[in-house]
């Protein structure tokens, strides 16, 4: 129903904790805040796509309150949705960039020390 919106807020909190620490992320203090960008687009895709699959089962509709969930009083169910299967997506999609990053990570070390040998 709308499971979408759970990895779709933590994109809009993504973006605003990107934008909030360019300083950090220049510097390559932390690998994390310089690889914000994929988590972003990440969370966003993923957004999207679910949203044009709600679209295409007719869960999202182009007229107000559009979700068929508050329309038909299933709110309760929309919520329930959000809180398991959108919250799950969203901590899935975290911890794949969380892996994303180590490996690009060790990645680098490796090729840094092979350069030094």
């Amino acid at each position: 129903m709308a499971c979408f919106s759970a990895p779709l807020t933590e994109a809009i909190v993504v973006s605003a904790v990107k934008a909030a620490s360019k300083d950090g992320a220049k510097h390559g203090v932390n690998p994390f805040l310089s690889r914000l960008g994929w988590l972003q687009k990440m969370l966003f895709g993923g957004s999207f796509l679910l949203a044009i699959e709600h679209v295409w089962h007719g869960e999202i509709i182009p007229e107000f309150p559009f979700l068929t969930a508050i329309r038909d009083g299933e709110v309760a169910g929309m919520l329930h949705e959000i809180a398991t299967v959108g919250v799950a997506m969203a901590v899935l999609i975290t911890a794949a960039w969380v892996a994303m990053v180590c490996v690009a990570e060790a990645v680098g070390r490796r090729e840094a020390a092979s350069e030094h040998a």
